[in-house]
């Protein structure tokens, strides 16, 4: 039996929530940010980030759900690039809402160093040049280091400006062989501060030049992507002139949907590990291993086409055989 609120109960204030609110008419709608923000060109979200930062408090983007012909995306515009900036201890949940990056160049979302934060996102959505999301450590924090580290992000979906559908509109599936596939889902840039050991999950990366980025000093991170698709190339770890990104964990299934140029996983770091799914490439490989990779292991959970440049013996191949000699 469930017993009423005493009259103590009821004088006692409402607890505090220590959280900052992004909503989709803040703040006419209650929200403490959000589009009408006076003065903003990402819906609010700078100025919550900052504010959230200044304050000590959590950070939650409000979504919703969407029934196509019923009810609307909650979208959050960017007019210019979202700049998270150096926080510890933070978490931020995002609802389903969706980030839409409205320019052609530049990156719409950018991570300065995090130490020990929790970040949750919905869709990220970009067609220009630069990266959905790019996690680029700048500036030194409290605790003197440029940084990410011990953190975890989640990521629903990083839309590049090839779009989700392989025929350029929603539900036109056959594809559209002049479609220009443009950014980076997810670049782990290494190149002022190191990125180590975060677990990383995005469900969905579409529509990319490159899906998943790791360059410079990128170490010991957990990676799961659950469907890189649509994307020119893949996976990039390093590259001929980068052998820094070295022992990473990366789970992931890739498809390129039929994109002729496509190339699936290229590993020029070393004592990495990859965990791959994959559909057949029409003339790339699925797995590249460069001149400099070296202590790889990758695990094949598919029929796979793989060209080996190493050294001989400098890699391992476990699973399915490969189909293409090395």
């Amino acid at each position: 039996m469930t017993r009423g609120a005493t009259e103590e109960e009821k004088a006692r204030p409402p607890r505090p929530t220590n959280r900052i609110l992004v909503s989709p008419r803040g703040p006419r709608d209650g929200g403490d940010f959000g589009p009408f923000t006076p003065g903003t060109r990402t819906s609010g979200l700078q100025e919550a980030f900052e504010e959230a930062k200044r304050r000590g408090m959590d950070l939650e983007i409000a979504g919703g759900n969407w029934t196509e012909g019923k009810t609307s995306a909650v979208v959050y515009n960017l007019d210019e690039t979202l700049r998270v900036p150096w926080m510890q201890n933070a978490r931020v949940d995002g609802g389903h809402a969706v980030l839409n990056y409205t320019k052609r160049t530049g990156d719409a979302v950018v991570f300065d160093s995090q130490m020990s934060g929790s970040y949750r996102f919905g869709l990220i959505v970009s067609a220009s040049d630069g990266a959905v999301v790019r996690m680029a450590p700048t500036t030194a924090g409290p605790d003197g280091f440029r940084v990410i580290t011990s953190c975890e992000f989640v990521f629903n979906a990083l839309v590049g400006g090839g779009g989700a559908w392989p025929g350029g509109s929603p539900h036109q599936n056959e594809l559209d062989r002049s479609r220009r596939w443009t950014g980076t889902g997810l670049h782990l840039d290494g190149s002022k501060g190191s990125i180590d050991a975060n677990k990383i999950t995005v469900v969905e990366t579409v529509g990319c030049g490159a899906g998943l980025r790791l360059s410079e000093a990128v170490s010991r991170n957990t990676i799961e992507e659950v469907n890189i698709h649509l994307c020119e190339d893949h996976i990039r770890i390093g590259g001929p002139d980068d052998r820094a990104p070295a022992d990473n964990r990366i789970s992931a299934f890739l498809d390129c949907q039929g994109i002729e140029t496509a190339t699936g996983a290229s590993v020029f770091g070393p004592r990495n590990m990859l965990t791959l799914s994959t559909r057949p490439f029409p003339r790339g490989a699925d797995l590249t291993f460069g001149e400099s990779a070296a202590g790889n292991v990758a695990i094949l959970q598919s029929a796979c086409r793989v060209v080996d440049r190493s050294p001989a013996g400098s890699n391992h191949l476990l699973g399915v055989p490969p189909t293409r000699p090395r």
